[in-house]
């Protein structure tokens, strides 16, 4: 079964919605305001923010390295505390899920 993406409008609908309560909450609200808020809310799956956490540090513990790929995923399993095998699904099935084409239909 295709996952079925967001309609434009629900997302702007949503965006107002979330722009009131950080405000009421913060006032003049920072970005990590807004996400310990979507966090404390359940809006942010924990898992969600743990793959996109180790698809950011996949990025710059490649460089760090110099393109070792086994390396990279033996040290996010390490960091982690998973397996290699997992870093690597979570890498390369997960990492097109952060693409707004994929979670919002225009």
């Amino acid at each position: 079964m295709a996952k079925r993406q967001n309609d434009i409008e629900v997302v702007e609908e949503y965006l107002e919605i979330l722009n009131q309560e950080v405000t009421l909450r913060f006032g003049e609200a920072t970005s990590k305001d807004t996400i310990r808020h979507l966090i404390e809310k359940g809006i942010i799956n924990p898992k969600a923010l743990r793959n996109y956490m180790i698809i950011y540090d996949f990025e710059s513990i490649l460089k760090f390295n110099q393109g070792n790929r086994t390396h990279t995923f033996m040290d996010l399993s390490i960091k982690y505390h998973i397996s290699e095998r997992q870093a690597q699904t979570i890498v390369y099935k997960e990492r097109k899920k952060i693409e707004a084409s994929f979670n919002i239909t225009y």
